[in-house]
């Protein structure tokens, strides 16, 4: 069961075959939606010690390390 939308179906079958640029763009598409789940989560005191896009950049390193698991078996929206 596809769980993804046709932008990002397309983007996964390019990631699949090794497009690092489609890998990109699958980050970029959910880039704006992932900083405001951070940033409406991070405790407030913690808000002036870390900042929201060194967050986005360790979900961007967890995407790269953990994206051929997922493209094995995508059960649940790339997003999650």
């Amino acid at each position: 069961m596809d769980n993804n939308s046709a932008e990002t179906a397309l983007l996964l079958e390019r990631a699949r075959a090794g497009d690092q640029a489609a890998v990109n763009d699958l980050f970029m598409q959910h880039r704006a939606r992932l900083r405001r789940m951070v940033e409406l989560r991070l405790d407030r005191r913690l808000q002036a010690r870390i900042d929201t896009s060194d967050v986005i950049q360790e979900a961007y390193v967890e995407i790269f390390r953990r994206l051929d698991e997922y493209l094995q078996d995508p059960a649940f929206p790339l997003f999650l």
